[in-house]
């Protein structure tokens, strides 16, 4: 070979030595940012979650177990499966960074693409014939990649991997696995970095990145919003590009993401909060205990935050919504309009509660106004110019007014889509804030508990938890999981709890989920804190039961235990009353057991309410002959007031208290033995007779307040079939009564859907026909339930508070519970014939749950059919349970062997 032919082969010889060393180089040099999908809209990345034990500190959350988390450290522990000597897929996870890249497969599942890094010239054959007892692994090519496919000895699929580069890429989903791989091995691949890569931070245990304007994309797409368009509007608060950090400092307090500061588009809600000074959250005492979800904004120049969300409103709300401002202004001139932005100050918040029986979505928004400034003026005038119904839309309340505007989402005309589902809109003022309700008795219920105190700021483990978590931001979202779950009954978060497949009532292992997020100079500022408001309980004492207290007393209390609550300590305490007809609180030292003297039997409870308007709890209740109020002052002295009895010496067979009314703060509903309602309004007035024609015989209790034609009225069941309505004036509304021509256990209730601004009834027949019905007696749904024996029957049974209900099938030795649709949710037989009796209650939408009581024992149980608690509580009567809010533990009341007995159990 001539010396020019040495020179090319050599050449040619280091040409291809070159380009192959460059692709061994390129091949292990090349980073994960370079492989991810271009659809990736949320990647994890951690050196952490593959270990089992991944806590941020001492007692604190189990990060694994936190959604998508969870999902992710689900698929990395999947290659433990691959051998069955231990070391080998630890020393494969231990200390690496691995990648984790949702996807979502063509049936709407979410799922994992796991990126995970090799060492270097390292081998890596036991991967690739992997040999163990637990799989199966079998393989194919794909695009001229080999995939790995691993399934149950049995062929069921479990995951797939293939090798590719510096990686082992996997995947629970082939499908998903090969997407991936054209993408990879295509030509035309970008090679451009990540718009991840840039947000990283090397040093965190954990990274979130968020691609928002991809995810806001793919919930659109696949979720009908409706009024809970605020979930979506939440990443509208976010960069279009956003990643959150592990960040240790925080995290000592609760667990805490950070990020570094990224730009944002100064656009909508953030071209009005854009360099606003951020400010602390320190008006928790107006946010209620019972609050599922809050969005607060806070800004320092009102003025400023006014004239920019004004000119951005368009942008923030739907056609309807536009179309609806666009109206407004043409009613109230333009001067009128401006005065009402100028008395904003500071913050504006928007309180999503958790769900009751009334109604499906309650909620409220506080507008902080200047303290020397008076809004009222500008809303009433707004109440009486759009007042589209006969009579003033004012009604006293509280010593204040409650204002009705028949304007449909005048808050999202007002300040944007995110405060949208007001089909009406009911308002009050509190001290220096303006309060927005989306129904009457959820604006009424709020004011009692302002009243009361049951807000974050006067409940210690609420505000411990909310001191350490707040701090000073523009944007708060705050979400308690297990309170909102059935407020997401539509909506992007309950689609995608779905498709990850959780159960958020159980498996989160923490309480509130808080995102901050401050905007300077067009940058977002943001943290993401995952807290626990009590520490988790230990395996000693939850679900453990364990006797609190036990008082010996010579005789059987006459009806029972009662329960009242001790303002202002908010703690419960005991009261009985003897076979002689004596009031005593038996835990009291013995010169002040004695309460009051009775006439006569106690029927119904003893409510604790400030019916006097005093600031202080009295107890109110009902014998056979009289109404009665007992005052107690701080020094434990009681004070009887007169007691009223009905006309013409009627018996009174039930007292049910409303929580709010005309008159003031409470009102009572009093039934008589012939079926006469009775309205009580005030302690020192006898009550008013409402049905003053005819009774309402055969009465099935308890009476539920409705809204009909936009006026509150009482619904009323008769077990002869028929449900009818009647006023608080007395008026009995067309139709009178609907007629259902059978015979009836249970009362019938109505739900309030503020969607449609209407309520339907719901109920079962004595004999299992379920029937759905509007007011107006027109049948939405009527079909037969199964019934299990002849004997069975049906009926709907409210809870001791008469915030919720189910529906019933029972016998004498069984019962089944059954949900509002019919669907049985689970059933329980071999009770004691003729000495059973089951409970529901309702002590929030976080704990549910029954009592059932054979013979001499209760036991309570979840709405699944399993046991709450170790054991069951011996009582001679149906027993008394309250929820320490906050500590996640009941106090159970009972009475056995002579003895009053309180017993405690941890839920959490």
């Amino acid at each position: 070979m001539n010396r020019r032919g040495i020179i090319v082969a050599i050449s040619l010889v280091i040409l291809l030595a070159g380009w192959w060393g460059f692709q061994r180089w390129q091949m292990y040099s090349a980073t994960v940012w370079k492989l991810l999908p271009e659809n990736a809209f949320l990647v994890l990345q951690s050196q952490r979650i593959q270990d089992t034990t991944f806590k941020v500190q001492k007692g604190g959350i189990e990060m694994r177990e936190v959604p998508l988390l969870n999902l992710a450290a689900n698929q990395i522990d999947h290659f433990r499966l691959l051998s069955d000597d231990s070391t080998k897929a630890d020393k494969l996870l231990k200390n690496r960074g691995i990648t984790y890249v949702l996807q979502k497969t063509s049936s709407g599942r979410f799922v994992y693409l796991v990126f995970l890094p090799l060492d270097a010239f390292q081998s890596y054959n036991w991967l690739e014939t992997p040999t163990s007892s637990k799989v199966r692994v079998t393989s194919h090519l794909h695009s001229g990649q080999k995939i790995y496919d691993v399934t149950t000895p049995t062929s069921d699929p479990i995951f797939a991997y293939t090798r590719f580069n510096n990686f082992i890429v996997s995947c629970i989903s082939g499908d998903v696995l090969e997407d991936w791989i054209r993408y990879a091995t295509s030509p035309l691949r970008t090679t451009r970095p990540s718009r991840f890569e840039t947000i990283k931070d090397d040093a965190s245990e954990l990274s979130i990145f968020l691609d928002n304007t991809l995810l806001s994309d793919v919930l659109r797409r696949d979720v009908s919003t409706k009024s809970d368009a605020g979930l979506l509007y939440f990443l509208s608060f976010l960069p279009s590009i956003e990643s959150l950090h592990l960040d240790p400092i925080f995290s000592s307090k609760n667990t805490t993401l950070t990020s570094k500061g990224k730009k944002i588009k100064v656009e909508g809600y953030l071209d009005a909060l854009n360099d606003q000074k951020a400010s602390p959250f320190k008006n928790t005492f107006f946010i209620p205990n019972n609050t599922a979800i809050m969005y607060r904004l806070g800004f320092d120049d009102a003025g400023l935050f006014t004239r920019k969300l004004r000119g951005q409103l368009q942008s923030l709300s739907a056609d309807s919504i536009n179309q609806s401002r666009s109206a407004l202004q043409s009613l109230i001139s333009a001067s009128r309009i401006d005065s009402f932005y100028r008395f904003s100050h500071k913050e504006l918040i928007l309180c999503q509660l958790e769900p009751n029986n009334v109604l499906t979505k309650g909620q409220v928004i506080l507008q902080q106004i200047s303290p020397s400034a008076s809004l009222e003026p500008f809303i009433r005038r707004l109440a009486i110019l759009l007042n589209k119904n006969k009579g003033l839309p004012i009604e006293p309340f509280q010593g204040g007014k409650v204002y009705r505007i028949d304007w449909n989402e005048l808050p999202a005309v007002l300040f944007g889509g995110l405060f949208k589902g007001f089909p009406k809109c009911y308002v009050a003022f509190h001290k220096n804030f303006v309060v927005y309700a989306n129904d009457s008795q959820v604006l009424k219920d709020y004011l009692i508990d302002l009243e009361y105190q049951r807000t974050w700021a006067n409940s210690a483990v609420y505000n411990a938890f909310f001191d350490k978590t707040f701090r000073a931001s523009n944007f708060t979202f705050v979400i308690n999981p297990r309170k909102s779950k059935e407020y997401m009954g539509s909506g992007f978060m309950n689609y995608l709890f779905k498709a990850l497949n959780y159960d958020i009532t159980e498996q989160l292992p923490f309480d509130q989920l808080v995102f901050q997020s401050a905007y300077k100079k067009s940058r977002a500022y943001s943290s993401l804190t995952f807290g626990r408001l009590s520490k988790a309980s230990s395996a000693k004492i939850l679900n453990k039961v364990f006797l609190q207290q036990e008082l010996e007393i010579p005789e059987a209390p006459s009806g029972g235990i009662f329960t009242v609550r001790n303002y202002p300590n908010g703690m419960e305490k005991v009261i009985i009353a003897t076979a002689s007809n004596e009031l005593l609180n038996p835990l009291a030292e013995e010169k002040k057991r004695k309460i009051a003297k009775l006439d006569a039997p106690i029927v119904s409870d003893i409510y604790s309410v400030d019916f006097l308007s005093v600031g202080r709890l009295q107890y109110v209740f009902a014998t056979e002959k009289s109404l009665n109020v007992v005052d107690e002052d701080d020094q434990q002295r009681y004070m009887t007031i007169p007691s009223i009895r009905l006309p013409l010496g009627r018996k009174i067979r039930s007292l049910q208290q409303l929580e709010s009314g005309i008159e003031g703060s409470f009102r009572f509903l009093v039934i008589d033995t012939y079926g006469f309602l009775y309205l009580w309004n005030s302690p020192t007035q006898p009550p008013i007779l409402l049905n003053t024609s005819r009774p309402f015989a055969d009465l099935l209790l308890p009476i539920q307040e409705v809204e009909y034609q936009s006026k509150r009225h009482f619904l009323f069941t008769q077990s002869t079939g028929q449900i009818g309505l009647i006023n608080e004036s007395g008026v009995i509304p067309e139709p009178y009564k609907i007629d259902f021509k059978t015979n009836l256990s249970g009362p019938f209730f109505g739900v309030f859907l503020p969607e449609n601004n209407s309520t339907q009834l719901i109920g079962v027949t004595k004999y299992g026909e379920f029937i759905e019905n509007t007011l107006t007696g027109k049948t939405i749904d009527r079909r037969q339930l199964f019934r299990t024996d002849p004997t069975s029957f049906f009926r709907a049974k409210a809870a001791p508070n008469n915030r919720d209900w189910l529906l019933f099938r029972e016998s004498e030795t069984q019962f089944a519970v059954l949900d509002k649709k019919g669907n049985e949710l689970f059933s329980a037989k071999g009770l004691i014939a003729a000495k059973n009796q089951v409970q529901y209650h309702y002590l929030g939408s976080e704990v549910k749950f029954l009592s059932v009581k054979s013979g001499n024992y209760t036991t309570l149980y979840d709405l699944k059919g399993y046991q709450i608690g170790d054991k069951p509580f011996p009582s001679e009567y149906p027993v008394r349970i309250n929820l320490v809010e906050g500590y996640n533990k009941l106090l159970i009341y009972g009475f056995a062997n002579k003895k009053i007995q309180v017993w405690s159990l941890k839920l959490r």
